[in-house]
Parts: C-alpha cells; sequence; structure tokens
C-alpha cells in the first residue's frame, strides 16, 4: 500500500511544484509591467535614456549611463518576492523580504561625508549596524523617523543627515536604508514598493533629485 501511494504522491507533489513556479513567475512578471509603466512616469526626471532587462523573474534593473544632474549615472532596481519558488518565498518572507525600490546613482562630484540610515527589520540591512560599528561611525541621536530608526554617519553636518532623513521619509513609500558614500555607488535609497495606483514616480524621482542635489552641494 505505501508504495502504491508513494508515487501518486510525489507526481501530486512535483505537479504542485511546477503549478506554483508558473504563477509564481506570472505573477511577478504582470506586476513588473504594472510597475514599469509607473517608473516611466518618474525615471526622465533623472535622465531621458534607460536600458531595461529582467534578472531572472524576480529583479527588473533600468540603467541610465546618461544622466541628468546632479547624477553622473543611475541604476534603478524593483526587487520582487522570489514568488517562483514556493519554499524560498515562504523563507524569506518570514524574514521580512518584500518587494523593494532601490536607487543607486554616481554623482558627478563625490560626497564629503558618509551616511548610514535603515530599518534594522528589513531583509537587506542586516549586516549594516555592525559594518558602521566597526568603522566607527557617530550614531545620530535621534533620526527624526519611527521609519528608519538607526542613523550613522562619518563627517558632514548632522543637521545635514537630518535634513536628507526626513526628504527620503516624504515620499509616501516607507524608507528601508538611506546610503550617502565617498565610493561608488554615491547615494543609495531603498524603498519598499509603493502602491502604484495611489503613489506617483514623479514625486518618488522628485525626491530623488532633491536628495541628489543637497548630497552635492553640502
Amino acid at each position: 500500500m505505501p508504495d502504491n501511494i508513494g508515487f501518486p504522491l510525489f507526481v501530486l507533489a512535483v505537479l504542485i511544484f511546477m503549478g506554483w513556479f508558473v504563477i509564481g513567475t506570472q505573477w511577478n512578471v504582470r506586476k513588473g509591467d504594472a510597475v514599469l509603466k509607473w517608473l516611466r512616469q518618474g525615471l526622465p526626471l533623472v535622465g531621458e535614456r534607460s536600458t531595461m532587462r529582467w534578472l531572472g523573474s524576480s529583479v527588473i534593473e533600468l540603467k541610465i549611463a546618461k544622466a541628468k544632474d546632479p547624477f553622473r549615472t543611475v541604476e534603478t532596481l524593483v526587487v520582487f518576492e522570489p514568488r517562483d519558488v514556493v519554499f524560498i518565498w515562504a523563507f524569506f518572507r518570514l524574514r521580512g523580504r518584500r518587494d523593494l525600490v532601490i536607487f543607486r546613482a554616481q554623482l558627478r562630484s563625490a560626497p564629503t561625508f558618509e551616511l548610514e540610515v535603515f530599518d534594522p527589520r528589513a531583509w537587506t540591512a542586516h549586516s549594516i549596524a555592525r559594518d558602521v560599528q566597526k568603522k566607527n561611525w557617530t550614531a545620530l541621536e535621534s533620526s527624526g523617523s519611527a521609519i528608519a530608526p538607526q542613523a550613522y554617519f562619518s563627517g558632514g553636518d548632522p543637521a545635514t543627515a537630518q535634513s536628507l532623513i526626513a526628504l527620503a521619509t516624504r515620499t509616501g513609500a516607507k524608507l528601508t536604508r538611506l546610503s550617502v558614500h565617498r565610493d561608488v555607488p554615491n547615494l543609495e535609497v531603498q524603498w519598499l514598493l509603493p502602491d502604484v495606483t495611489s503613489q506617483t514616480a514623479r514625486d518618488l524621482f522628485s525626491k530623488l533629485r532633491q536628495l541628489g542635489e543637497e548630497v552635492a552641494h553640502s
């Protein structure tokens, strides 16, 4: 009896796995199409021409080789949950992984200070606190925001850091990381992917332009 049951159960498990793979892949592709239309409303604020490619079924990469001031180059990533593999998706979701928008840029002039602001619960921020403590960066007493409660900086004025944090949290999307470095990428911002039907990409990229300008002129 067990042998007779084992093979049908194996076949059923394979069918369920393959069915989930197809559904999860299509789920991300459909969501990706909607996000791409949304992003095209805001991308012209940082550059006119972008190249796009899918990295697997979970990441959209858009690159702008000749960006508008204050940027030199810009890269925008949309990182979706790995919905195509149910076990991996469940594992990472329990660890807090959600869909993200990641913006990385090289500025035309490198910043004179460095900053890390992050939500320690975010799956992309697990090692940041350890890294900045090893570098002996100064902890910002209060970031002024419950959204990104931990902040560390090196050089520069704490008031500038506070201003950048306030600007990054006024987009309507939940900030998970704001990073300023002398090395490339000079500016990196991560938000949870907002509701594209109620938030505008133009507002998001407008804030990114302001962040870049403030960093460049600090």
